[in-house]
């Protein structure tokens, strides 16, 4: 009997939510089944406190098919709690689900339960730095070492439950009895500091004992006080000079008494043998200055000193519960041995680029130095090519106690690499140490798996993964391996349908979009990067958005709402949308978009000629104009709708009389010119027909290449599909030589290039100034080859995949395409094959709850093909006619 069941659930956006932001949490699930056209007709959703067992809400049965953002309706939930939650679910003939496994709810500490202080290393010089010393501790760069802070406690028993509520301004490590709690890393992520921070709910129940316990932690400097950004004039210090802890932990017991463990005046805090760690020079780990028993012995101990309690300057920031997964430990790659650099050292290949830093087994003996540089590529004579990494040192140290078999792995730094050089120790060959890469990232759950009978495409899609994996960390970086790793806007911008098809990326747009808006000035212009610009003198970026930039936060969250249907995010965020849309608008009242540009970037590293910039800044106005039109429509404000669907008319008419000539051409004649235009619907018809051509011609004469930079290329394999040059769109994905995506794959790129000249074999590399090899922007083609290729897409008229347009594109160059992609609802898949260049196969996969339009490319039919689907496993055998 088909059986219908839910999988996948959520809460906000999360599969175990650690802390509540609002009194209202929403739930969702997705559906399996193994039937035909299976809906959902009914739904019953049980909360429960999961030690009192207590039902905190049940819904009963509610005839309704909804799967997707319910809101909470029982009794308050209360602080300090921990919740279970199951749907179960009935059929379109009222049959019931089994009970789902259930999801668990850590409610967290509303702003008033709070007892915690902030507490630091006693007071540092106001450049944050310790004098020097001439001990382990000093170096050049007066990166700070780590911190250690203990508290001894008692308990009259075991606790029935243990909560640890815990962050930090800098990064943390938690320790209770000696064990790390948790497996995150580099927590608690990158905020604002002088505005926000997010903590993180971790259970403890079994680490708690009768009688005597220690909780520790480690701190270091992470964003808030160390090395970010590509100004050396304030290398570090943006946000704060020192690191600081701000923790509770509660305690229950069964006799109904409970209490809490906080950071306050009675911690103590000395330094150990991570001598220094910063994100950019890297981390030196003396083993010889280990205290093994600093998490573990009771009391008050000697050598350690008071900790100081503090209010953090300007203000105290406000304390949030994490939005979004948190960072972790997420692929080990072994280490590879290749040759002998001219030093002597060894180098190492990890055979995949990736943002982390590496494990390191050896035997020494006592202070034996162990040095691991770190880069992305090798130059012509094997060396380490590190030039391009500008003020990044990216060398982690470790020393040797001496005391048989040790390992180290850097706590609080992280470099983009492939390579690894390794200065051993005299009489210790490469064969005698283990060494192994490991790659960290915001552990957004992978939603797709895509794969083609082109090794090319394959390649490139593995590259496009991982470019996204080692830059969403935290906040979405623009690369992770030199002296910068912002989160740039438009970067984003471009690629987030992409990076949707890969990832769940809700929660971690939830939590990025207020960074946006936290870094956005009084007068309403967003931030070219965000976190960004902490209050004076501690600046990372004097600059408000450039176009494209400043109009990223308005972008991603339309494709957010046509991805996930959250319609709370359009909500909270539409005022700052409006405040952008008035702070363009003023100052440009002809429609054309001259004024309020800023480091007007224009179409960013493009190849060939310049786009006009102001062309390209007043398309974009056009496109934030129409989507703030369509996001009001959303929230059902047809008034506003209005008022900006006529501001799209107006700029449009402008941009017709501005930048198309008689003859259709555009302002500056380039692909990006025309694909915006053309993408955006910025255009007539009758110029739209002139454009596609103009557009085909540029590609033609520029020898089948593309010319486009960082906004232009997203658009571009889409628009050549839409004005019914498919094949043109596949030439250019699957060529090789340069420019394109091919020619960095066969130089052997494992990640995509910042520059499409990254690399040739004429001019060796580009400048060292901005030449990274680990961008995702160019990975925006991604999209077309799920959408169009694989022919997954979203529907707008039904958004969060409640209906998908099925629109495949199949070629014999690519054998086959196999993709499937976990929505929210439930999983999609296509997977086509060609049997030969008339014929192919075509499977095709719609969850329960949902259906699907089917449109072939042209020229391709099937025997009684239908114009939608319903849910199950759909196979067809088309032919091509004509």
């Amino acid at each position: 009997m088909p059986h219908l069941r839910p999988i996948d659930l959520r809460c906000e956006h999360l599969a175990t939510v650690s802390g509540l932001n609002g009194p209202i949490p929403r739930f969702g699930w997705a559906l399996a089944g193994d039937g035909m056209g299976q809906q959902q007709l009914a739904y019953r959703l049980r909360v429960t406190d999961q030690g009192s067992g207590e039902a905190m809400w049940d819904t009963g049965k509610v005839l309704s098919g909804e799967t997707q953002l319910v809101p909470y309706g029982g009794e308050p939930l209360g602080s300090d709690r921990v919740l279970s939650w199951t749907v179960q679910v009935w059929d379109e003939a009222d049959r019931p689900s089994e009970i789902s496994d259930p999801a668990l709810i850590f409610t967290g500490l509303r702003s008033d339960d709070w007892q915690a202080e902030w507490i630091a290393r006693y007071f540092v010089l106001p450049a944050g730095r310790e004098v020097p010393a001439d001990n382990a501790y000093d170096n050049r760069w007066q990166a700070r070492p780590a911190d250690y802070l203990r508290r001894s406690f008692a308990t009259p028993g075991e606790p029935v439950r243990a909560t640890l509520y815990v962050t930090a301004l800098g990064l943390y490590e938690a320790y209770l009895n000696g064990k790390r709690i948790g497996d995150h890393v580099m927590a608690p992520g990158w905020t604002d500091y002088h505005q926000r921070i997010e903590y993180q709910v971790h259970d403890v129940t079994e680490h708690v004992v009768e009688g005597d316990n220690v909780l520790g932690a480690i701190l270091g400097e992470g964003w808030y006080s160390g090395r970010v950004g590509h100004n050396q004039r304030r290398a570090g210090n943006h946000y704060g000079g020192r690191p600081a802890l701000f923790c509770q932990l509660h305690l229950h017991f069964a006799d109904g008494s409970s209490m809490i463990v906080r950071s306050d005046e009675h911690w103590q805090t000395r330094q150990g043998p991570i001598c220094y760690s910063d994100f950019l020079m890297g981390e030196m780990y003396d083993a010889r200055l280990e205290r093994p028993d600093w998490a573990t012995a009771p009391g008050v101990q000697s050598g350690w000193q008071p900790v100081e309690v503090f209010t953090p300057d300007p203000r105290a920031p406000q304390v949030d519960a994490a939005r979004v997964q948190p960072a972790r430990e997420v692929a080990t790659l072994p280490a590879t041995f290749l040759h002998r650099a001219r030093c002597g050292a060894a180098i190492f290949d990890l055979k995949q680029n990736i943002a982390g830093y590496c494990a390191l087994t050896a035997t020494g003996t006592e202070g034996a130095r162990f040095t691991l540089r770190h880069a992305e590529v090798l130059d012509g004579d094997g060396e380490l090519y590190v030039a391009n990494l500008r003020h990044a040192v990216a060398t982690d140290i470790f020393i040797a106690s001496g005391r048989g078999t040790e390992t180290f792995k850097p706590r609080f730094t992280f470099h983009g690499f492939r390579y690894v050089e390794v200065t051993l120790p005299e009489g210790i060959s490469p064969a005698e140490i283990e060494l192994t890469g490991i790659a960290i990232q915001t552990d957004t759950p992978v939603t797709g798996s895509i794969e083609t009978g082109h090794p090319q495409v394959n390649q490139l899609l593995s590259n496009i993964f991982w470019s996204q994996r080692d830059n969403f960390l935290s906040v979405p970086t623009d690369c992770p391996q030199r002296d910068e790793r912002y989160g740039w806007s438009a970067d984003a911008q471009v690629f987030w349908r992409t990076a949707g098809y890969f990832m769940d990326v809700s929660a971690f747009l939830t939590k990025w979009m207020l960074d946006l808006r936290d870094g956005q000035s009084s007068d309403g212009a967003f931030p070219d990067v965000a976190p960004t610009k902490p209050l004076n003198p501690y600046r990372l970026t004097p600059q408000p958005g450039a176009p494209a930039w400043g109009d990223g936060p308005i972008i991603m969250a339309w494709d957010h709402w046509l991805r996930y249907a959250d319609r709370d995010l359009v909500e909270r965020f539409f005022p700052a949308f409006e405040a952008w849309m008035d702070h363009i608008g003023r100052p440009n009242p002809d429609f054309i978009r001259r004024n309020a540009v800023y480091n007007n970037y224009g179409d960013w590293l493009s190849v060939g000629p310049t786009s006009d910039r102001t062309l390209v800044a007043t398309a974009y106005w056009y496109r934030v104009a129409d989507l703030m039109a369509r996001l009001a429509e959303v929230l059902g404000r047809t008034t506003d709708s209005a008022r900006y669907a006529q501001l799209s008319r107006s700029i449009a008419q402008a941009f017709h009389a501005e930048f198309v000539g008689e003859d259709g051409r555009l302002s500056g004649d380039t692909q990006t010119a025309y694909l915006l235009a053309l993408d955006f619907g910025i255009l007539p018809e009758a110029n739209r027909q002139q454009a596609a051509k103009w557009l085909v011609e540029l590609i033609e004469a520029a020898g089948g290449h593309l010319q486009t930079g960082f906004l232009g290329v997203r658009h571009l394999c889409p628009v050549l599909t839409d004005i019914g040059a498919t094949d043109l769109a596949l030439e250019l994905l699957l060529k090789d030589t340069y420019p394109s995506w091919g020619f960095s794959i066969a130089q052997g790129a494992t990640t995509i290039w910042e520059r499409w000249d990254g690399w040739t074999p004429e001019r060796g590399f580009q400048s060292v100034n901005m030449n990274s090899f680990n961008h995702y922007a160019y990975g925006a083609v991604g999209e077309w080859i799920w959408a169009r290729i694989a022919g997954i897409d979203w529907d707008e008229r039904e958004p969060g995949y409640k209906k998908v347009r099925l629109r495949p594109i199949f070629d014999q160059r690519l054998g086959h395409c196999k993709a499937e992609y976990r929505a929210h609802r439930g999983t999609f898949a296509s997977h086509w094959t060609m049997l030969d260049s008339e014929t192919v196969e075509w499977t095709a996969t719609i969850p329960p709850n949902c259906t699907a339009s089917i449109e072939l490319p042209q020229g391709w039919t099937a025997p009684s093909m239908p114009a939608a689907l319903a849910s199950g496993i759909h196979a067809f055998t088309l032919v091509r006619q004509g």
